[in-house]
This record gives C-alpha cells, structure tokens and sequence, in this order.
C-alpha cells in the first residue's frame, strides 16, 4: 500500500477541520497551519466536498466544514473520495508475450486480492474520531483490532 501526497493531505486536511469542532475552517487556514500549498488544498478539499466529506459556506466567515460527524468518515472512504484504490493491485505478467498470465487460476493474484480486503476492512474501521482526541491533537493510535 502507498499512501501518496493527496491522501495524505486530504487526511491531514481532514483532522485539523475534524479538531476545530464545528469551526468554520478557510483553505487559508489549512493551507498555513499544515504547511501545504494553497492551489492543492482547494482541489483537494473541492474534491471532497464533491464526494460529500465536506460541506462549504460561502461568504464572510465561511469555509469548510465537515459533512457528517467525524465518527462516520472513515479513513477507507477519505482515500476513495480523492480517487484512489486502498491497495493498487499490478502485475507484469502477461505483458511480455513469453510469459502469459492467467488471472483467473493465478495464485498470487488471489493472494492480493484477499489482502486488499483486509486492508479495506481495517480502513473501513479506522473513523475520524479515533485520529483525533478531545483537545485537537493527533492521538497516538495503535491498530490491535485486526490483531
């Protein structure tokens, strides 16, 4: 699994709205506070506005907030709404013509499609809310569910 730039910005975007508690929060703020640059953080934070993560209020004391309480985004529906597959499953096989691949009987792909699904599950699991603590600070999490 490779967590790229976008999905982690958009999480990281996420966390600093999901800390402000229902503060209207501007794509100024975000991009300053988190060190990300501006023109990125709006397509990103439209993105998930288009995706229903986010809502927007527009005019003097507008910005973005959450769209739902922080205990039903999880981090599995954050990575898709910027696009992306949780695990991207690739295999070089069949690309050459001295070495066919077969998909359907090919052990290896089912392997990685069975640890996708495990991913899936543990990303679905993994809310907001666990990421966040009371006082706005990143919590250290440790993942002993799926143990």
């Amino acid at each position: 699994m490779l967590v790229t730039t976008l999905e982690g910005y958009a999480l990281k975007a996420l966390l600093y709205i999901a800390a402000k508690e229902n503060q209207r929060v501007t794509i100024k703020e975000i991009s300053r506070e988190n060190n990300i640059s501006f023109p990125y953080i709006l397509r990103i934070c439209s993105e998930l506005r288009r995706k229903g993560i986010l809502k927007s209020v527009r005019g003097r004391g507008g910005g973005y907030l959450l769209n739902k309480p922080p205990s039903k985004i999880s981090v599995y529906e954050i990575i898709k709404a910027v696009g992306r597959e949780t695990v991207e499953i690739k295999c070089e096989y069949g690309k050459r013509k001295d070495l066919p691949c077969y998909q359907s009987n090919c052990i290896s792909m089912h392997a990685w499609h069975s640890i996708k699904e495990k991913v899936d599950i543990a990303l679905k699991d993994i809310k907001l809310s666990d990421l966040v603590s009371k006082k706005g600070d990143i919590k250290k999490w440790r993942y002993e569910k799926h143990k």
